[in-house]
């Protein structure tokens, strides 16, 4: 039972068990059940009252305080080295950098850890890219590529894993064409002249204005609860090894399934792509940043923090774009084939972020998970038979799953709890609701209910950096 409805029915009771004992009186008593009643039964903006009604309560409560709008503080006067401010939605959030040798081989390389005070983990993010060819090959190759991708999370899935959280974030925005013909021509600059390379750029320069760039991160998420440290070795530093070794570990199994680990992003490149993601207007910003005086003198790394956040019912405002976010509400009821969310995926002429997160299972849990729910649904079958009830095809769908299940993790596979995040990142909010609309309609073209996060869109943005901050626990799991 989810915890705001076991609240619900533990106030109804409550107030019962007043009345009776002659406390308040029964007036009241009505009242406070049939309002017990409705967030029970009842639903606001298409979800269940008791999910939503908390959240908007505290979006309310923070509005009424002007705590949903927040500016960076900034001192004219300073001695010494100023903590950074953040707003609400990234306080306890801390960067760590650390050197590792197994990058580049004969050298160290600096790789960016992001610190969560609040969850108390740590979290390393690989930036992976793909070999192009997934969508030219056929569905059977397709599915054993997924199979192999999968394989590469399972790694995690094992008892006393520290690993609590592997996210996939697939960003894409529209960039103008000349970006892309530049970089094939750094790319070709040492290799010798040849026409048809010629022909291509130009096609590429009078086909389109614009092109979508693709940029998968991977977040390595460690639960510094489940580090064992050595003697004399602090929590902190043996964390840092153990999210490391992980990311290690991580990053050769993807190779071998096919993917190309391309880098452990830095400290900087964890900075430079929040704030492309918070606001996308300021990609010209930062390259010039990154070329001008303040790069010579060591001092061209920019802002963790936005400047300014709005936080809304419906959207966020971050500097100068507008976010929205929604959460995966259903997912397809039917098999699929492997390139199912292409048309949301490659959904062009908008940015946005398509989140997924996924929570590994130890064997131990999954069993126990299987047997009390396969116990519990089919009780519940006996019980509407015993009683005359119809049993509906959805209860016996049901135990054909878990049993299904149960055949799977008896053949060797592992459970993953998932959650799928969609931000979508405008100039206006005009761009934003009309793009919306369109975004909507494209996930439910694949079998996917999209439900907004009404009263936490600032926790949708967050959700959608690469600073491993999730909202999975707390907006649905499997």
């Amino acid at each position: 039972i989810p915890p705001s409805l076991a609240a619900v029915g533990a106030t109804a009771l409550m107030a019962g068990w007043l009345t009776i004992a002659g406390y308040i009186p029964i007036p009241v008593s009505v009242v406070v059940v049939a309002v017990c009643g409705w967030l029970w039964f009842g639903k606001l903006h298409q979800r269940p009252a008791h999910e939503i009604l908390p959240a908007l309560v505290v979006w309310w409560w923070r509005r009424l305080r002007s705590r949903n709008r927040w500016y960076r503080p900034v001192a004219l006067v300073t001695d010494g080295q100023q903590p950074a401010a953040l707003p609400a939605m990234l306080a306890g959030l801390e960067l760590f950098e650390i050197d590792v040798a197994w990058l580049t081989p004969g050298s160290d390389v600096a790789i960016g850890v992001v610190r969560d005070r609040q969850a108390g983990s740590l979290t390393a993010v690989l930036k992976v890219c793909g070999d192009g060819q997934f969508g030219l090959v056929d569905p059977a190759t397709q599915d054993m590529r997924i199979d192999e991708w999968g394989a590469a999370i399972a790694g995690f899935a094992r008892e006393h894993s520290p690993v609590t959280r592997v996210t996939f974030h697939d960003w894409t925005s529209p960039v103008p064409i000349r970006n892309t013909v530049a970089q094939l021509e750094a790319q070709w600059a040492d290799e010798a002249e040849h026409p048809a390379r010629a022909d291509y750029l130009q096609l590429l320069r009078d086909t389109s204005a614009s092109v979508v760039d693709h940029e998968v991160l991977i977040e390595v998420t460690v639960d510094l609860h489940r580090v064992t440290k050595s003697r004399g070795e602090s929590t902190l530093s043996c964390g840092l090894r153990v999210v490391a070794e992980q990311a290690r570990l991580f990053a050769g199994r993807l190779n071998a399934a096919g993917l190309r680990v391309e880098a452990v992003l830095s400290a900087h490149d964890l900075v430079t792509a929040t704030r492309v993601r918070s606001d996308p207007s300021v990609v010209e910003q930062l390259a010039t940043l990154s070329s001008s005086l303040a790069a010579a003198t060591g001092a061209s790394a920019p802002a963790f923090g936005p400047m300014y956040v709005d936080d809304q019912l419906s959207s966020v405002s971050v500097d100068s774009a507008q976010h929205r976010s929604w959460w995966f509400a259903r997912w397809p009821r039917r098999e699929v084939a492997a390139s199912w969310l292409d048309s949301l995926m490659f959904e062009s002429g908008c940015t946005r972020s398509l989140t997924t997160v996924f929570e590994p299972v130890a064997p131990s849990r999954s069993d126990s998970d299987v047997d009390r729910e396969r116990t519990q649904r089919e009780a519940n079958i006996e019980t509407r038979r015993r009683k005359g009830f119809i049993v509906r095809r959805a209860d016996e769908k049901a135990v054909t799953e878990v049993e299904s299940r149960e055949v799977e993790l008896s053949c060797g596979y592992v459970e993953c709890l998932y959650t799928g995040l969609l931000t979508l990142t405008a100039a206006t909010i005009g761009q934003l609701d009309v793009q919306a609309a369109d975004l909507e309609q494209a996930a439910a073209n694949v079998g996917i209910e999209l439900q907004p996060l009404w009263g936490r869109q600032g926790d949708g943005w967050v959700a959608s950096l690469p600073l491993g901050r999730t909202l999975a626990r707390r907006i649905g799991e499997r």
